[in-house]
């Protein structure tokens, strides 16, 4: 709230200023002789002389580039407008921390906001007027919005730095340059302001409702409250009459705004000193934001916001985690977590990019990268992405100690960019993959034995390991059964398989399985007594469940829909896994020195037996805590 006080505050000391007679430092205007203002021109505000221009070729990146003064344009709002448009002024200045810039960084996104706005055709297409320094410059029609509410709201007394507007972004080389400083724009901010649109009919009422959430303690909210139903005394005592529908469906509607979804507001936002969060004149608390999206992480399931009270609303496509995810991503840069990068990645896998370069790009910031030498994370727009992502994930291997990078690429069923090794991750898959828990630290399927890797380059990876089991059947994925509430496929693998092995305790596995065996508690194995809740939710029960069998099932639910891009399968030695969509039968299961979970490996067309295709990392369950090593002779395998 400080941010906007002070600004009204200096903004209509500065106004008095100019009522008051005071001559502008700000040249006149210059006209066509058509009476035109003339178009602003980027070579009148240059970030460097013509001897230190960035190169267009950046295979140049060297020394004397990094050294070179780290300059940016920074943009001020005037309080008088020309002609009717909003003013500002654009200067260049050295981004020095000695300097102790005063300036505020915007977060925001070009396009559509919201749904609606993307049904009524707003474009990222620059075709609103404003004047700087006294040309005319294009912007588009949101950062027209936000520049609007920030000249109501009085922001004169301090500059900005605005993307759009401060990087000319018909300039390849200056586009990549001032990419890589980007962290340090962020982090030099006094504050970053978060645009996230014009208000609509669902703002107020989420704004009420987050603001209410953020009232009430952490326990409270994990405890009693159960966001899309009204049926709890607990939640009417708590939230009156928030609770009901009209109030949570503006909640799912405000977090499936377009800002939660790109993915560089993940360094915009991690790295910001202090926060301001705009949705037309609604100012936002970040932290209550957080609790919010905490709250329904892990109290809401996808289905819940897919159905009534919400309507048409997929929850699959709402990003109310996001929020969540963000501020688990600043806890890891604050305590500086080795896995900052790899993990940022993981959790922000389904944000967007206009250009797949940017899903590496935009966290490069967050931890010091190699600029040069083997591994060239220097943003360059022109090079392949198939080698940007291998280079990337060598180099993650390089500075780790263990292999959970592995366990993230999601074979055939998830592979867009072409040319990538099996083993790299396509980070342009914008789903959500994998076993869903960040980091897999709960989980030892190798024990403690030490990590074992080489890259000989050329897209190879050689590790060492030992071949466990082989798939025999699989069955439906979670997504599809969580569709169609039709688990016929897992229903006959099961009986199949007490059949061949009987005495073994299956259907306790079963239900374990299908939740990898933990919960939002992080406990490992899941002590919440779900024995039953897989039934009642898929209504397989005998009887009419209780109300207490239905929370439970609710629960269930939840953590079932938490990682939905998983297939169930069987192994020949009669044991059930859980692993990526693009498994298949016959194919085999390791473990791996380094790999918190198994993997899945493919026979290649090869010669050499010892060469595989990576499929992708699975659960198997039983064996997640080292339980396959005794008696085991490892050997070198290449993935390729």
């Amino acid at each position: 709230m400080w941010c906007f006080n002070s600004c009204l505050t200096l903004g209509k000391g500065w106004i008095q200023l100019f009522k008051g007679g005071h001559q502008s430092k700000y040249s006149q205007a210059e006209t066509r002789p058509d009476g035109e203002l003339s178009y602003f021109s980027y070579s009148e505000v240059p970030l460097h002389d013509q001897n230190h221009k960035p190169r267009a070729d950046l295979d140049e990146y060297n020394s004397s580039t990094a050294k070179r003064p780290k300059i940016i344009r920074l943009l001020r709002i005037l309080p008088t407008r020309e002609d009717g448009l909003l003013a500002c002024y654009i200067r260049s200045v050295e981004l020095n921390v000695a300097t102790n810039l005063n300036y505020d960084a915007l977060s925001y996104t070009w396009g559509p906001t919201t749904r609606d706005e993307v049904k009524n055709g707003v474009n990222a297409k620059r075709h609103r007027v404003i004047i700087c320094n006294n040309r005319q410059l294009l912007v588009t029609e949101n950062l027209f919005n936000c520049l609007t509410q920030l000249e109501e709201n009085g922001h004169y007394h301090r500059d900005l730095w605005i993307d759009a507007i401060c990087i000319n972004q018909d300039d390849l080389a200056e586009r990549s340059e001032q990419v890589s400083i980007m962290a340090d724009i962020y982090r030099s901010a006094k504050c970053v302001i978060v645009w996230l649109g014009t208000a609509d009919e669902f703002t107020q009422p989420a704004w009420e409702l987050i603001k209410r959430c953020n009232q009430l303690s952490r326990e409270t909210l994990s405890g009693a409250i159960i966001p899309g139903t009204s049926s709890s005394k607990d939640t009417a005592d708590l939230l009156g009459d928030r609770i009901c529908p009209q109030y949570w469906r503006p909640v799912a509607l405000f977090f499936g705004r377009t800002w939660f979804t790109r993915a560089w507001v993940v360094q915009e936002l991690v790295l910001a000193r202090e926060t301001i969060v705009l949705c037309g004149k609604y100012i936002f608390d970040w932290d209550a934001i957080v609790s919010a999206s905490e709250l329904m992480a892990k109290r809401a399931s996808a289905s819940t916001l897919k159905i009534d009270p919400f309507g048409d609303l997929d929850g699959h496509s709402l990003s109310y985690k996001n929020p969540a995810k963000l501020a688990a991503i600043k806890r890891d840069v604050l305590s500086d977590k080795r896995d900052v990068l790899l993990h940022s990645l993981i959790r922000c896998r389904t944000y967007e990019a206009s250009n797949d370069h940017d899903k590496i790009y935009s966290v490069l910031g967050l931890a010091n990268c190699p600029s040069n030498g083997r591994h060239n994370l220097y943003p360059d727009y022109k090079r392949n992405v198939a080698e940007l992502y291998t280079d990337f994930a060598e180099y993650l291997l390089e500075i780790s100690d263990d292999l959970h990078l592995l366990a993230h690429a999601e074979g055939d069923e998830f592979r867009l960019v072409p040319g990538l090794p099996t083993w790299v991750p396509d980070w342009s898959v914008k789903k959500d993959l994998g076993l869903r828990i960040t980091g897999y630290a709960r989980y030892e399927a190798a024990g403690k034995l030490p990590c074992f890797k080489e890259i000989p380059g050329r897209g190879t990876l050689v590790l060492r390991g030992f071949e466990f089991d082989t798939i025999s059947r699989i069955g439906e994925t979670k997504a599809e059964v969580n569709r169609t509430k039709v688990c016929t496929g897992w229903l006959d693998l099961l009986d199949e398989i007490e059949q061949e092995f009987p005495g073994r305790n299956y259907r306790d596995a079963f239900w374990r399985t299908l939740l990898v065996d933990t919960d939002p508690s992080q406990s490992v194995p899941i002590t919440r007594p779900w024995e039953d809740a897989f039934n009642i939710w898929i209504d397989l029960c005998a009887h009419c469940p209780s109300p207490e069998e239905k929370r439970l099932a609710t629960e269930y639910e939840t953590s079932f829909t938490h990682s939905l891009n998983l297939r169930l399968f069987r192994t020949a030695s009669g044991h059930l896994g859980c692993g990526t969509l693009s498994c298949k039968k016959g194919d085999s299961i390791w473990i791996i020195q380094g790999s918190r979970v198994p993997l899945i490996l493919r026979p290649t067309q090869q010669e050499d037996p010892t060469t595989y295709n990576l499929v992708g990392g699975t659960y198997l369950h039983g064996f997640m805590q080292g339980e396959a090593l005794d008696g085991r002779e490892f050997r070198e395998v290449t993935l390729i």
